[in-house]
């Protein structure tokens, strides 16, 4: 029996160029893996630098954000010392009425008028020192000199509709004090009435000057710091002309030399009397009541006082003059003595 023919070589099946050589064995296989192309031609320095532009980038974000965050804070700064510059400028410049659009003053207030202002002399060296910030709500340190004192003020503020608006007012309620009677005054037309303070902004002030035929009214300068928490006071004098000043001594004088001649006067008959000041302690039209102090010329030094009332005319020009015993504070009546 012939022997069987060799069995013949079978040839490899010649892959398809589409597809893969070699299979990925299937415990490492990932999902869809085999449908990943390599990475034909990325090398290890085009990674890292990716990897490096990703770390500056990512560390460049919150930078930004914190810039942006400055700039937000420096605007806000910037309008809020702006709004503050403004209204120091308006104070200084004389602009009463400006000012008080800016910072309103409470309900009733006398305001000062633009008059008033321009009549003192004005704050110097205004500046806004120090501005605050927190959200809308904001604050400025502001100082100044009146005269040749700094004066530091923190004034508030808040944003309205996108707008700053300070809260905190420099105008100060000032009210006029009288060392004798009430009579009217003013500044720069604007009268000061008794319990009714007029608001004026820091500077040093003088009251109107009035003079007539019998007596001038006055007041020593002022000043206004712009702080509440140190009122101001105007304390006005009405001071008698020298011609009814002495006038009113010689009849004071001549009252208590009278009456040391009645056995029931208080003044002793013995006692030397000095004239030591005439002054006003009450009025009204046509009219004016003195009090003559008078002082024994001894070591003891007694003390003494004539009341009396100068009648005007209707030029408020002296008429007549009343007189009232040594002691008495009762309205003058009598007739005063005769002067030489």
């Amino acid at each position: 029996m012939p022997a069987a023919p060799p069995p013949r070589a079978v040839a490899p099946v010649r892959p398809d160029p589409g597809e893969r050589a070699t299979a990925r064995p299937a415990h490492t296989a990932e999902p869809d893996a085999s449908h990943l192309e390599p990475l034909r031609g990325t090398g290890w320095r085009q990674l890292l630098a990716a990897g490096v532009v990703g770390a500056i980038v990512g560390a460049a974000i919150p930078g930004g954000i914190e810039l942006g965050e400055r700039a937000a804070a420096n605007a806000d700064e910037a309008g809020l010392r702006q709004v503050a510059t403004a209204y120091l400028a308006a104070i200084a410049d004389g602009r009463a009425s400006d000012a008080s659009a800016m910072v309103p003053l409470p309900a009733r207030a006398e305001e000062a008028t633009d008059a008033a202002l321009q009549s003192a002399r004005r704050i110097d060296a205004a500046e806004v020192r120090l501005v605050r910030v927190d959200g809308d709500i904001g604050s400025v340190e502001v100082r100044y000199e009146v005269g040749a004192v700094e004066t530091a003020r923190t004034l508030d503020a808040e944003r309205v509709a996108g707008d700053w608006w300070l809260t905190t007012s420099l105008a100060e309620p000032v009210e006029a004090m009288y060392f004798s009677f009430d009579t009217q005054v003013s500044l720069a037309g604007t009268p000061l009435v008794v319990g009714r303070p007029l608001h004026l902004y820091p500077g040093l002030y003088e009251v109107d000057e009035t003079e007539s035929p019998i007596m001038r009214v006055r007041s020593e300068p002022f000043a206004v710091d712009g702080d509440t928490a140190t009122p101001t006071e105007v304390f006005v004098d009405a001071q008698l002309t020298p011609e009814v000043h002495d006038d009113a001594s010689a009849l004071g004088l001549a009252v208590a030399r009278e009456c040391q001649a009645a056995p029931s006067c208080e003044i002793p008959p013995e006692v030397e009397l000095e004239v030591a000041h005439a002054a006003v302690y009450g009025g009204a039209d046509g009219w004016l009541d003195l009090g003559v102090q008078l002082a024994s010329a001894d070591v003891q030094q007694q003390w003494f006082e004539v009341r009396l009332r100068l009648e005007t005319d209707a030029e408020g020009a002296p008429a007549r003059w009343l007189c009232a015993p040594p002691g008495d504070h009762g309205d003058p009546a009598d007739p005063c003595p005769l002067l030489p």
